[in-house]
């Protein structure tokens, strides 16, 4: 047993060692401005579009959460006034772009990991790389940065349909009136608030988009590049990017994020 703790402890390690220089080499790259514009703004229109229907079904879903949540604490405290502002405070900044991380890892990052596995797999990251091209600034960064434009391409429209369908819901379902909500939001929202969202989000892009490219482009270094291989690789680095996305999202609220 201990021998089996040991090698997982030691197999996470040199993930988020992998991670770590994955991340060097991509802030060199960018800071170079080495990443192909072309690439990375048609990838960036493909991973938006594809995960478009996913972000709406599941934000309505989300607003109607939020507002059968917010309608038993205003019938508990009588707290209408303040119904407006908690709904957008868990929209904008807590709620909203926990949703958005963890499916910006379930579609945008598992398909990134399969694009690059199967890649890897069928030696074309070396058939790049034989053209005297090099594969991370053409292939792999491209769609990292796309992975982070989503993230905030996402962000406002998301988290504002959120917002809406909660308050349509709370004025159809409760006795929350639709004016008083909005007003809430006027007069309690800050715009800092809107800001740490973002900043939050940007920071879930950033870890799905480097563990989806770690763990697809892993497979280059695996002796098994089989179809099983490659459907390992897709589960590992959706189970990194997720993880990834919960523990950023602990980190931020124990700084105060949620403060």
């Amino acid at each position: 047993m201990l021998v089996a703790l040991g090698e997982a402890v030691g197999r996470r390690a040199g993930d988020i060692g992998a991670l770590l220089l994955s991340a060097r080499r991509a802030l060199i790259a960018g800071s170079r401005l080495r990443v192909d514009l072309t690439e990375t703004l048609r990838q960036t229109d493909r991973l938006f579009v594809d995960a478009l229907p996913l972000f709406t079904v599941a934000s309505v879903a989300v607003g109607g959460v939020v507002a059968m949540q917010g309608l038993n604490y205003v019938a508990r405290y009588s707290a209408s006034e303040v119904f407006g502002w908690a709904a957008a405070m868990s929209a904008y900044r807590d709620v909203g772009p926990l949703l958005l991380g963890c499916g910006l890892a379930a579609r945008v990052g598992a398909r990134t990991t399969a694009e690059l596995a199967v890649m890897a797999a069928r030696d074309r990251l070396d058939a790049v790389r034989a053209l005297g091209i090099d594969p991370e600034p053409a292939v792999v960064w491209p769609r990292l940065v796309a992975t982070v434009a989503c993230s905030v391409l996402f962000w406002a429209p998301a988290c504002t349909l959120v917002l809406a369908v909660a308050f349509v819901v709370a004025s159809l379902v409760g006795d929350q009136r639709l004016a008083t909500s909005v007003w809430s939001v006027a007069s309690y929202v800050h715009a800092s608030t809107l800001l740490q969202g973002l900043v939050r989000m940007v920071l879930f892009g950033v870890v799905v988009g480097l563990a989806s490219c770690h763990a697809g482009v892993a497979v280059a270094t695996s002796e098994d590049r089989s179809a099983g291989a490659i459907g390992r690789a897709v589960y590992a680095g959706a189970v990194l990017s997720l993880a990834g996305v919960v523990m950023t999202n602990a980190v931020l609220s124990l700084l105060g994020g949620t403060g």
